[in-house]
């Protein structure tokens, strides 16, 4: 027999039980659905319960694509309007009112241009009547038609269900960018998910990848009988496999699942303002499809003998998009768990991480930029007094394993006991009572001659310490060889752009630190928070980040069938879980986000680099979101073509004539076509201005 799909709208006229679990879940895969037709670049445009779908698994499939719009730069031309029975009252087979409580308010008013938005207050509606079950057509033509006219809700449901009414007004405001979009809802939206329904999100995402052999072998390492039925009783066989008796390591308290979503949500608003785009990781892969670089994962075995591995990091799953996508120029961000193998046969540890990556641009400068980010986060939670950067780069660490005398079979020892002091500040007591313990286990154990050692004591009693300082040291006393030239010019380059931004405090050069991880082979960075005075303070920097540039990974996984050099990358991975852990419980509003991105250009005068550092820098502190073409001097023809490839439709443009205060820009709309020239001075309240109303109020260009 033939299945015949069941419609939303059946289930609503067969509510006989109202469960709320139920409802998180089916509105959650109704987002889901809406998420990804609009990241195709595709508007519904009749979003209805008519046109939600049930499959045969009970899974949600939306349909009814008759109206649907391809949505290009996330606008549309609305070519000859809508039809007569999306404008108005329209009546269904059932004799209710069909489409017309579902429509957006700019449809109705004809507007000239819509994006995704309208789907969003579609979505309201169904929101509404998923929360809502109606006894009879009568009570829902009332109720729905109080809420379309009036904006008015029921009274005793607003105050049993609070929460769900404020969801409600922000997806049904009359403003287009006052409603959150799909991926918002996804991320803020909802109340943690059940096991099952993590297990289902994973088990789809593997099911729907180009490897279709990951699914089933997902399925077969986690429920397979026989491994289950005799795990017990071979745990010293040295196969690590999910246990799942104990859940302790994913469950929080109320307070610390609160102050775990803020975290989340400051970190991804300033992800945001940078222009970066949101990129969801698969969270298992098969361990033959990375590269081995050396880490503790944790990996599931299936019976027919395939390695699987959990989420270690997020980068490597990310450079694999990279590489298969061929991406030359391109900015993400993640928030995920990542996890880490735990001792004994203890579950897995989670961890939640913060993604940054900028691929493509210069040397420094995209680093300062990835610094910048960093450090705007943290200094949400913390004093900047606190934070310590630490830099160093590949070529400067060979440099020192070569003027030492640290042979190559000694340096992954000498550099496990020198990462001891890592977090410690140069030139502190601290560090130095530190170096005694290891001097003593360099010549111990390792058996390194007294004289390496002494050189090794001198680098980081001489060298290590403030750039302004250790810079010209380490010019004078290391050899004049380019690759060393290239890392003492690349972090003399790297601090000028970090003062431009107004981080030069406690940015220490330590050429002793090694490297988190072995694809940083030239500039990376290490992020500790300081000891505080307090009593019960920490005695050690806890790590806050890690990052560098990752150009050697990305020419190691680059295809080499291809006929183009991979880009140069550099990023930053945040550790929230420590910002949890240690930030004082101090809830700040996060601000209502742009949602224009803006572009930074510049017309002559050699680039006017540090002029768009300091016009970017402004508009970050306003909570534009904002950006650079990260090269020195990029013509007028390579930044157009940035903001096409970026999808940025609004250029600032300052010219050596107008970077004074009293001076003029240009603001240039290119889906618009407008343009007009603005006094320095109030360039930031003209585009707060104008992004409120996504640049449409004619009055703006006057």
């Amino acid at each position: 027999m033939e299945y015949c799909p069941r419609t939303l709208r059946q289930v609503f006229e067969s509510y006989n039980h109202f469960d709320k679990e139920l409802v998180w879940h089916l509105f959650r895969q109704i987002v889901e659905g809406l998420a990804h037709i609009h990241g195709q670049g595709i508007i519904h445009r009749d979003l209805t319960p008519n046109n939600i779908f049930f499959d045969a698994r009970n899974d949600i499939k939306i349909g009814d694509f008759g109206l649907a719009k391809f949505l290009r730069f996330e606008q549309v031309d609305q070519d000859g309007g809508f039809p007569t029975d999306i404008l108005g009252s329209s009546v269904d087979g059932t004799g209710q009112v069909g489409t017309y409580f579902y429509t957006a308010p700019e449809i109705e008013q004809g507007w000239p241009r819509i994006d995704e938005k309208v789907d969003m207050y579609s979505l309201g509606v169904v929101f509404f009547e998923l929360w809502h079950p109606f006894g009879t057509a009568m009570e829902r033509h009332i109720i729905l038609s109080d809420l379309k006219l009036k904006g008015e809700l029921p009274s005793e449901w607003v105050a049993e269900f609070p929460e769900q009414a404020s969801l409600l007004r922000c997806l049904m405001s009359q403003s287009p960018s006052d409603r959150p979009s799909a991926m918002e809802l996804l991320q803020n939206a909802f109340p943690p998910r059940m096991e099952y329904e993590l297990l289902d999100n994973i088990l789809r995402t593997m099911q729907t990848s180009e490897d279709t052999s990951v699914y089933g072998k997902v399925v077969d390492a986690i429920f397979d009988e026989e491994m289950l039925a005799t795990k017990n009783h071979h745990q010293s066989a040295g196969r690590l496999r999910m246990v799942h008796h104990d859940t302790s390591s994913i469950q929080f308290a109320d307070l610390d699942t609160e102050l775990r979503d803020y975290v989340a949500e400051v970190s991804r608003e300033v992800f945001k303002q940078h222009c970066a785009k949101h990129l969801e990781i698969v969270p298992m892969h098969l361990l033959d499809d990375c590269p081995k670089f050396s880490r503790s994962t944790v990996k599931l075995l299936t019976h027919g003998g395939d390695m699987l591995e959990l989420c270690h990091e997020l980068r490597l799953p990310f450079v694999s998009w990279i590489v298969a996508n061929q991406k030359f120029s391109f900015k993400r961000y993640e928030i995920s768990y990542v996890y880490r193998r735990a001792i004994g046969h203890s579950p897995p540890n989670r961890y939640l991480q913060g993604d940054f990556d900028i691929i493509g641009g210069a040397s420094a400068l995209t680093e300062a930029e990835v610094l910048k980010v960093t450090m705007d986060i943290f200094t949400r939670f913390f004093n900047s007094e606190l934070c310590d950067i630490h830099l160093n780069h590949g070529n400067l660490l060979e440099s020192i394993w070569i003027w030492a005398g640290i042979t190559a079979e000694h340096r992954q020892k000498v550099a496990e006991l020198l990462s001891m002091m890592a977090s410690l500040r140069p030139q502190s007591s601290e560090r130095k009572l530190k170096w005694v313990v290891i001097r003593r286990q360099l010549l111990q154990e390792l058996n390194l001659a007294e004289a390496t050692v002494n050189r090794l004591q001198t680098v980081g009693l001489r060298f290590c310490g403030a750039v302004d300082q250790a810079l010209p040291r380490l010019r004078g006393a290391l050899p004049a060889d380019k690759p060393t030239r290239k890392a003492l010019d690349e972090l003399s380059d790297l601090f000028s752009y970090l003062r431009v931004w107004r981080i030069e405090k406690h940015v220490y050069i330590d050429p002793l630190m090694p490297p988190t991880e072995n694809y940083h082979r030239d500039l990376f960075f290490q992020i500790y928070l300081g000891k505080e005075s307090h009593p019960g303070a920490l005695t050690e920097g806890a790590l806050l980040a890690v990052g560098g540039r990752y150009d050697y990974l990305l020419h190691q996984m680059w295809d080499h069938e291809y006929k183009t050099n991979p880009p140069g990358a550099v990023g930053t991975s945040l550790a929230l879980e420590t910002i949890i852990q240690h930030s004082p419980v101090d809830f700040k509003p996060i601000r209502n986000e742009a949602t224009t991105n803006i572009l930074v250009c510049s017309r002559g005068g050699g680039g006017l680099l540090i002029e768009r550092m300091d016009l970017v820098a402004e508009l970050w502190e306003e909570n534009i979101k904002a950006e650079l073409v990260p090269i020195p001097d990029p013509s007028l023809t390579e930044q157009y073509e940035y903001a096409s490839e970026h999808e940025i439709k609004c250029l600032v443009i300052i010219t050596d004539m107008g970077v004074s205060q009293t001076g003029f820009v240009k603001v240039r709309h290119l889906d618009l076509k407008k343009e007009k020239e603005v006094q320095r001075e109030d360039l930031v309240r003209f585009l707060l201005n104008a992004i409120g109303t996504q640049f449409r109020n004619p009055s703006v260009w006057f």
